[in-house]
């Protein structure tokens, strides 16, 4: 019997505002169909009409016996809704859960998610193919990259070594989950209200620093893909759809100015906007120089706190001192790049968040933003938070899509006081995590 599978994306928002496609399952999906598996594939952002009965109608229509779904941890809830469906209309169908929720707290993900056979823990291509192709249940125990179910207990297997050679890996599955109607539903706005096409590329995975809110899925050792690699895709998206601006998802894309030179010097043939992610420390005159005049529409860089206790706290390897020349250079360069702050380390006190929220308004020049840090699970603030019982139920957390919690200095007073004034700055509402025994 044929061990096809649909691998399905949620209907994340239902008043048709952006969402942003996640790239992990477009990954998994290509590898599959590449190996010969029977893959079918659902994004239920672009499929109107009842979210459950359009989920019964492929299954039953293909004969589904496996459905994979995965995401963020913050996605929970519309991961959840699909996987409890499923299993209540199809108790005989295997589910299985991957992505970063899954990776960041195996045993507690599987937990929040009782309805789920397997959970793939880390990068999922060939977990997923292994899994698929298993000849006998017992084979199972030698599939690394798992987590199962055997009765009432929870097995997981060894971490599955990570992909070294990125440039092996198939082009992402674009056309299975309705990528053309995903740019032209869900455009990019640029400054002046202009339209795009935003299209994202990752051209690395993981990263070699261990910032303490950062939890990077697809492993601890940072991989780059060859520029040869990340062009061959470029050229099929612009065979297929209008692009009119590639996001570089990579986090250490500067960290060698020759990639760059050769990234700007290979783009020019090209009639696309692109932006590119920077760590503060890898802004120098040489890059600075090779990105004017080119079509970098933005440089993302991370500075998340203008208080040297607090980003030594966070892992950051910088100091506000470097953070303030390159964000001068870069705007003296006249490059468009976007920066914020994030509040709530645990080093932080009334008098660092004040600091750094002094800072934020004291150079509206440099259009950042300012947040409440998140204790992603799997991250080094997550581990702190359940060891100091301040997230005492990681389970319940994670049903809550991993709402903002105190892990800093502040009283929960001083914390609720500083929430108010960050959702007044951003107009929107914080959800806080408040543990069972207050």
């Amino acid at each position: 019997m044929s061990k096809n599978i649909l691998l399905v994306i949620p209907r994340y928002l239902i008043d048709g505002t952006h969402y942003v496609m996640p790239l992990g399952i477009l990954y998994v999906s290509a590898f599959l169909k590449r190996a010969g598996m029977e893959v079918h594939t659902l994004n239920l952002n672009h499929h109107k009409g009842d979210e459950r009965e359009i989920v019964r109608q492929h299954i039953r229509a293909n004969h589904i016996r496996y459905v994979g779904i995965g995401g963020l941890s913050g996605e929970y809830s519309d991961l959840r809704r699909i996987t409890a469906w499923v299993r209540e209309d199809f108790p005989n169908v295997r589910i299985i859960v991957g992505g970063g929720i899954m990776t960041g707290d195996p045993v507690n993900t599987m937990k929040a998610f009782p309805e789920a056979d397997y959970g793939v823990v880390g990068e999922g291509e060939q977990t997923m193919l292994e899994l698929l192709q298993m000849e006998q249940p017992s084979d199972i125990q030698h599939i690394h990259g798992l987590i199962y179910r055997n009765g009432e207990e929870l097995i997981q297997t060894c971490w599955r070594k990570e992909i070294a050679d990125l440039d092996s890996l198939p082009i992402p599955d674009y056309e299975g989950f309705d990528y053309g109607e995903y740019l032209v539903e869900n455009p990019d706005l640029s400054d002046e209200n202009k339209k795009y096409s935003q299209v994202s590329v990752i051209g690395g995975r993981s990263c070699k620093y261990n910032c303490t809110f950062c939890f990077h899925p697809s492993g601890s050792t940072y991989r780059q893909r060859s520029l040869d690699s990340v062009f061959a895709e470029i050229d099929w998206l612009v065979a297929h759809y209008p692009i009119s601006y590639i996001a570089l998802r990579e986090e250490l894309f500067a960290t060698d100015n020759g990639r760059v030179r050769e990234f700007c010097k290979r783009v020019k043939q090209y009639d696309f906007d692109w932006s590119i992610q920077l760590r503060i420390d890898n802004v120098n005159d040489e890059l600075i120089a090779m990105l004017c005049g080119t079509r970098c529409r933005y440089i993302f860089v991370g500075v998340e706190s203008a208080c040297n206790e607090v980003l030594k706290s966070m892992h950051k390897g910088i100091t506000i001192e470097q953070v303030e020349l390159a964000l001068y250079k870069l705007k003296q360069a006249n490059l468009n790049f976007r920066t914020g702050i994030i509040l709530g380390d645990t080093e932080d006190n009334w008098d660092t968040v004040h600091r750094s929220l002094q800072w934020f308004h004291d150079h509206p020049h440099y259009r950042m933003y300012v947040d409440m840090i998140i204790a992603f699970p799997g991250s080094r603030l997550y581990k702190r938070a359940v060891a100091a019982g301040v997230i005492d139920n990681p389970v319940r957390f994670l049903q809550q899509n991993c709402p903002i919690v105190n892990v800093s200095k502040l009283t929960d007073g001083e914390y609720r006081q500083v929430v108010q004034e960050v959702e007044q700055i951003n107009h929107r509402h914080y959800h806080v995590y408040t543990p069972d025994n207050h």
